[in-house]
């Protein structure tokens, strides 16, 4: 992918997203990822020269176990982050966890097969990517529709909700109010 390794270079530069990742890895959740907005923000304000960007999002984690789908058991992760690890959620916004071997009842969609299928209903390309950190304190990046979007501030519907879901999306673009925070983005609808 064209844009990885500047990916990987920036988060490895940011210390406090570094601690994020590591605290995810701890829990030790299968086939765990933090996505969305963690990295799509990032990256948009690094892009924007945003030195210091507003509280107002949340640290997307989602895993992958469809032993245990219980909504509890991600309350738990949940409050075991947001006990723990308070330097992240202080400056980033609340932790988020979903088990994705459950997501799919949420979003009416066909179950899905591991986090990177799940990543792939969601709503915009530049939503659909997620990175970890792997035992060997090596970053992972997941992301099926690639990272030009990303770097090129483009928003558009991803294959899933352009097919099934674009009046959803059409929708989540006036609520996220994305232009305002980065007015040079280019949002196709």
């Amino acid at each position: 992918m064209k844009y990885l390794d500047q990916l990987v270079t920036k988060v490895k530069a940011d210390s406090l997203r570094m601690e994020c990742l590591k605290a995810v890895r701890d829990l030790q959740l299968h086939d765990s990822w933090v996505a969305a907005g963690f990295i799509r923000n990032f990256i948009w304000d690094q892009l924007s020269g945003n030195e210091i960007p507003p509280v107002n999002s949340d640290i997307d984690v989602i895993y992958f176990d469809p032993g245990d789908t219980r909504q509890r058991s991600e309350q738990e992760f949940e409050n075991f982050l947001q006990s723990n690890h308070t330097n992240c959620s202080d400056t980033l916004g609340s932790w988020s966890v979903k088990n994705q071997a459950r997501m799919h009842h949420v979003n009416r969609d066909r179950p899905y097969q591991n986090c990177e299928d799940a990543i792939t209903h969601w709503p915009e390309t530049v939503t659909e990517i997620a990175i970890r950190l792997n035992s060997k304190d090596d970053l992972e990046v997941l992301a099926p529709f690639g990272l030009d979007d990303l770097y090129n501030k483009t928003v558009q519907p991803s294959p899933h909700f352009k097919q099934h879901k674009l009046f959803e999306y059409k929708v989540r673009q006036d609520k996220k109010r994305w232009i305002d925070r980065w007015p040079n983005l280019k949002i196709s609808v």
